[in-house]
């Protein structure tokens, strides 16, 4: 029986169409391009930040952070390397005076796929909230209940921030940068 299959050219036709099927899926979810690779480092001004909030005793101190693409890329970069669990790599960061975008590489049920973001960042009572603008995954549009379950994550953390040890009292997004000022707490 298992010899009649092998010469049965119905079989191997079906071979290669599951073989050219597998091949388009790859080619599909493959992130596009080459990734980028980003030094996994703490940006100097927060790590400066940091020590000085580990340290304690800078209540009432003010800080003011000036943050580039690169330096944002470098940062979540160095974040992902400490949380590997975190099913993302290879971030690159655009700012403009609109919003911020992100894209790198996602692994989802263990395929790699490219995944894009853009999201409005404001201030409310001195804690930054972030609204999810679009996201997709391989080029294409995440459903929205997807990006609701999504936004509701980035609330989650974000409602963190309301327990951080500073006040921020400006967020400044320009071309390529974005300055944060504030007070420590």
């Amino acid at each position: 029986m298992a010899r009649k299959t092998l010469t049965n050219p119905s079989f191997w036709i079906a071979l290669a169409l599951l073989a050219a099927n597998g091949l388009a899926w790859t080619y599909a979810l493959v992130p596009e391009g080459p990734a980028v690779k980003v030094a996994a480092r703490l940006e100097p001004d927060i790590a400066d930040l940091r020590e000085r909030l580990i340290e304690g005793g800078h209540g009432g101190e003010p800080f003011s952070l000036e943050i580039t693409e690169l330096e944002a890329a470098e940062t979540i970069a160095w974040y992902l390397k400490r949380h590997p669990n975190v099913p993302f790599r290879d971030p690159q960061v655009f700012i403009d005076t609109e919003e911020i975008a992100a894209k790198g590489v996602a692994e989802i049920a263990g395929l790699r796929v490219g995944l894009t973001g853009r999201a409005d960042i404001a201030l409310l009572d001195g804690v930054p909230t972030v609204s999810l603008a679009d996201l997709d995954v391989a080029g294409v549009a995440v459903p929205g209940f997807v990006q609701s379950s999504i936004q509701a994550e980035i609330n989650a953390q974000f409602g963190l921030a309301e327990n951080l040890p500073l006040i921020i009292d400006e967020l400044v997004l320009e071309e390529g940068k974005a300055t944060v000022r504030g007070t420590i707490r």
